[in-house]
């Protein structure tokens, strides 16, 4: 919610909604196999989209994420130090609402693409060829991005 909301206030209102949510209708979950935390991110996900369209604001404002948010991008991996971390948030912004959705699915929140389908209501075929083509769009903007920077360095 943060990294979608760039605001704390909203983001921990709406994660609170979440899990409210989630209390009283846990009574309707039905296990199908799936982990229950993706069950959690379509609620999660559809409480984003009903925030927004109450707030009229359907775009993604992206700001400087905090240390937690930054915590969750990057989770479990070497650290993205500095400059390289702004490079990868930058980054993200040139992607689609969905791509950015589904690479911050897998990455942050590990999901795997059947899970991640759920989520999305989509199917996993479809999930793995939308991952394939954002990654292979993320790797250019950051390889556009690392030739800049380095032209930029050789300049001065």
């Amino acid at each position: 919610m943060l990294y979608r909301l760039g605001n704390h206030t909203a983001a921990e209102d709406l994660t609170s909604e979440v899990f409210a949510q989630m209390l009283t209708s846990i009574g309707r979950y039905e296990d199908r196999g799936l982990p229950f935390g993706a069950w959690l991110f379509r609620i999660a996900r559809a409480r984003l989209v009903d925030y927004w369209r109450a707030t009229k604001r359907r775009e993604t404002h992206t700001t400087s994420l905090s240390e937690e948010a930054e915590a969750l991008l990057v989770s479990d991996g070497p650290p993205v130090e500095g400059q390289d971390y702004q490079h990868l948030v930058q980054a993200l912004d040139y992607l689609t609402e969905a791509e950015r959705e589904i690479i911050l699915l897998r990455f942050a929140s590990e999901l795997d693409n059947q899970n991640i389908a759920m989520v999305v209501q989509s199917n996993p075929n479809a999930v793995k060829s939308m991952m394939y083509r954002a990654l292979r769009k993320l790797r250019e903007i950051l390889i556009q991005q690392d030739q800049f920077y380095d032209s930029d360095s050789e300049g001065r």
